[in-house]
Formats: structure tokens, C-alpha cells, sequence
């Protein structure tokens, strides 16, 4: 059966609205017709429903049957990207999203490589992230779809955790004693439950934005004696965050 997303507010008694990209997956992909049968799922919910009415923009389904079921963590990870190189970003969020992670900030650091010279191919790249985040979350049975956010800069990045209540954590290839278990210590746990999880691109972080960082409140950590693509460190470090929080058991 095939899943799709909606929100509390979208329900009126028994009748559940999907809209949409999925609006045209439905009608001219999968050409569905009254009566067939959906999976539809909101933040807090999933329901089994059948299809009673095509809009112009939406479709009204009638739900048949509801579980309290939620596969969401109750922490809240965004993950801070560095721009990789190629198509890696594509991989990098499709990983996340079937981890847990809630929200990806891509992020144009000092040695970022790639370069989006104009506002047209940001927006493209921007738009195939989020078409990624949300076929991952459909995949992996999310109740939510994950929000890829517009690139930011270190110091734009910088000036918003300034006003956050989270905690910080920047992998750091050069920090060689503060570890993962250290930075999470049970008794220091966020009370919000919420986490920005930093990463550098391929060339790494800058000291002097290292040095940013830990004025913001951050905590340089090392994931181990060994090097981490920055495809790989990402998906690591939340990882760790979230089997502490015991979010990887059944």
C-alpha cells in the first residue's frame, strides 16, 4: 500500500486530505480511483483510507481504520552539511532521513568546493533535496517529512544557534580527546531534546570557524582515530546521538 503524508489539521471528522506532489503521483502516476485504498500518515498517526473525491488540488479520502502508530524519535537532530561534492548531498540526506534526522541545513563553509553561482541552480538543487527527503520518508515509514532548509552561510548559521537552546556538536578531524559519549553525557542531556549536528565538506572546517563554533556554545568532538568521509561522519555522529537516547531499539 502505497504512503502518503498529511497533518491533523487537514482532518474533518472522517475525511482526510492529501495534497501536494503527492496529489499528482496519485492521479497521474499511479492514475488511483475512487475507492482505492491509501496509507496516509501525520506527525501523530497512521490511518488506512479509501479514496472518495478528486480536487483540483487535493484529494479527499475517508479513513477507515487509525493507529497510534509514530515511528518518529522524540529528539529532534538537524543536520548541518557542508556542500559536498557531486551528487553526494542526494545520499547524504537519504541516509539521515531513514536514520531519524528531522531537518538538514546545507551549509557553504570556507572550503566548501562547490560553488552555486546563481539563484535559479540554488533553488534546483534545493528543490531535488527536498524531492529526496520526501521519497526517503515514504521509504523508511516517517510520519513526517523532513525539512530541508535554504543554504546558509558559518555566519548566518552562527547568529541562528546564538538564539537556540541546544545543544552543539561539530565532528572536528583535529580534535583528538573529547568524544561523542563525553559531549552526551546522560547528566547534560538537552532538555528540549533538540541537537545541531555540524559538518564540515570534504576539505573540512577552517580553525578560525572552529573557533566560531565554540563561541556559539558548540562541542568539538572526535568520532575516532579514523578519518570520516563527510558522507559518512554525519550519519555517525547521529547515530551515537540516538542510540544514547535509546531511539534505536524496536
Amino acid at each position: 500500500m502505497f504512503r502518503y503524508f498529511s497533518s491533523e489539521e487537514k482532518i474533518i471528522g472522517d475525511i482526510i486530505k492529501i495534497e501536494g506532489t503527492d496529489v499528482n503521483h496519485l492521479k497521474n502516476t499511479l492514475r488511483a480511483k475512487v475507492g482505492d485504498e491509501v496509507s496516509i500518515v501525520t506527525d501523530k498517526c497512521e490511518y488506512v483510507a479509501n479514496i472518495i473525491n478528486f480536487e483540483n488540488d487535493s484529494i479527499a479520502c475517508k479513513i477507515k481504520i487509525k493507529t497510534d502508530k509514530n515511528n518518529e524519535a522524540n529528539i529532534h537532530i538537524t543536520l548541518c552539511q557542508g556542500l559536498p561534492k557531486q551528487a553526494k548531498m542526494e545520499d547524504i540526506i537519504q541516509q539521515n532521513v531513514e536514520l531519524g534526522v528531522k531537518s538538514f541545513i546545507p551549509l557553504i563553509t570556507e572550503r566548501t568546493v562547490v560553488k552555486l553561482n546563481d539563484k535559479s541552480r540554488e533553488l534546483k538543487k534545493l528543490d531535488r533535496w527536498r524531492k529526496v527527503a520526501h521519497e526517503s520518508s515514504k521509504q523508511s515509514k516517517r510520519n513526517i517529512i523532513p525539512e530541508v532548509e535554504d543554504i546558509l552561510t558559518v555566519n548566518e548559521l552562527i547568529a541562528r544557534l546564538k538564539n537556540e537552546n541546544a545543544k552543539i556538536i561539530v565532528p572536528y578531524e583535529l580534535e583528538g580527546s573529547k568524544t561523542m559519549k563525553e559531549a552526551l553525557n546522560k547528566n547534560n542531556f538537552d532538555k528540549n531534546n533538540k541537537y545541531y549536528v555540524i559538518i564540515g565538506p570534504e576539505g573540512g572546517f577552517d580553525e578560525k570557524e572552529i573557533k566560531k563554533f565554540q563561541e556559539a556554545g558548540a562541542q568539538i568532538v572526535t568520532l575516532g582515530k579514523r578519518i570520516l568521509r563527510t558522507e559518512t561522519a554525519g550519519l555517525v555522529a547521529s547515530t551515537i546521538i540516538l542510540y544514547e537516547h535509546d531511539e534505536m531499539n524496536a
